[in-house]
């Protein structure tokens, strides 16, 4: 009786012990497949869709509409989440050459080439239907622009020409259009205006991160800017030059009447911190200024769509 039990409390412990492993390799997989969704460019791409979308309710003056606006943040979220699982699936060999992105699923082995393919190909079809279904054509064709731009034209032209920084900055710069697209069914000067803001923000960002990590996409052959301008001339000009686009770019919604006072000061001085940062990197070429640049540059945005999105509410 004794030994019958035993055996039953192991048996228990062996059933308790497979749950537990198995639990956790399903949140395992369940975060490397969020990892490939890129969720923090996706809250990004969500946010800016959102302020397109408000723009275009307020300049038609029809009012909310509830379900149109789900279903264009669940579209464009899905769409964004698609793109980038096939941008990592396209990427799989690059990124196991480079140390800040060895470890990812695909290069690691943890999910395997055909489950990430059909991953995102699920992801990126049902982003363009639910924008056709519960908004409309014209943004669900802006967001089947933005996937086939970013995973079938700039990700594997990185790899042949520096001019890749500049393509990728379209796709990038699609959601506020899709936003404003799904509310209005056409096309305004406000979705103009942050496309602006949004693309020209996106080259000294990346070029900053691209100067910081420049042996590891030299390693992988990846031939951005900051590869094949060893002496970083080019690569400081266009962060300059960006960054005083920027600044002028940031405070022309105020200027034309899309936005609000709020909005203008914080362009105004964000803008202005964001163009003394890329002096600094100009000046004094280092990794540390180069860091600096890069987290600017992530203060500056959410700083600049928070003000914008509180003047159309």
């Amino acid at each position: 009786m004794t030994e019958c039990s035993s055996q039953i409390g192991r048996d228990q412990s062996a059933f308790v012990a497979g749950g537990l492993i198995a639990r956790s390799t399903g949140l395992a997989r369940l975060g490397d497949h969020m990892t490939m969704s890129k969720m923090g460019i996706t809250r990004l791409v969500v946010i800016t869709a959102f302020i397109g979308f408000a723009m275009g309710v307020r300049a038609d003056g029809q009012g909310w509409s509830w379900l149109t606006l789900a279903a264009a943040m669940i579209g464009t979220a899905l769409s964004c989440m698609g793109a980038g699982v096939l941008n990592h699936l396209l990427e799989r060999d690059t990124d196991a050459l480079m140390e800040r992105t060895k470890d990812r699923p695909l290069p690691a082995g943890r999910i395997s080439p055909r489950e990430a393919a059909i991953s995102g190909a699920m992801l990126s079809i049902a982003g363009v239907l639910v924008l056709a279904w519960g908004a409309n054509w014209l943004a669900a064709l802006f967001s089947a622009f933005t996937i086939f731009s970013y995973v079938f034209i700039y990700t594997p032209m990185k790899r042949v020409n520096s001019l890749s920084t500049l393509i990728g900055a379209v796709p990038g710069a699609m959601p506020p259009i899709i936003g404003y697209a799904a509310a209005t069914h056409r096309v305004g000067v406000e979705a103009v205006l942050l496309f602006a803001i949004m693309f020209i923000w996106q080259l000294p960002h990346f070029l900053a991160l691209g100067w910081l990590y420049r042996e590891d996409y030299a390693r992988a052959g990846l031939l951005i800017l900051p590869v094949v301008d060893p002496d970083g001339r080019r690569t400081f000009r266009q962060i300059m030059l960006n960054s005083a686009a920027l600044a002028v770019a940031g405070i022309l919604p105020t200027l034309v009447g899309v936005s609000g006072v709020l909005h203008f000061f914080a362009a105004l001085v964000c803008g202005g911190v964001f163009l003394a940062f890329a002096l600094r990197l100009v000046v004094t070429p280092t990794r540390q200024q180069a860091r600096a640049l890069f987290l600017a540059s992530l203060l500056y945005l959410p700083i600049v769509l928070t003000t914008m999105l509180l003047n159309q509410l």
